[in-house]
């Protein structure tokens, strides 16, 4: 999935794709009325983006390529 993100590596990949994710997520929460002022765009895409980079990260370190 994604073929074209696999040049940056591994962890580039996964923060990339968890980092759209939580942004979906919040998006979401945002329309179905449950979020409550708690999660903002900004802090989402960091902390998925950070979560994402270390699984993809550790993914890497056990020989995994995509």
């Amino acid at each position: 999935m994604l073929d074209g993100l696999n040049k940056f590596g591994l962890p580039v990949k996964y923060a990339i794709l968890c980092a759209f994710g939580g942004v979906i997520s919040v998006f979401a929460a945002n329309m179905l009325g449950y979020n409550h002022g708690g999660a903002t765009y900004i802090s989402t895409v960091i902390a998925t983006g950070v979560g994402g980079a270390i699984g993809g990260w550790i993914r890497q370190r056990k020989g995994k390529k995509s």
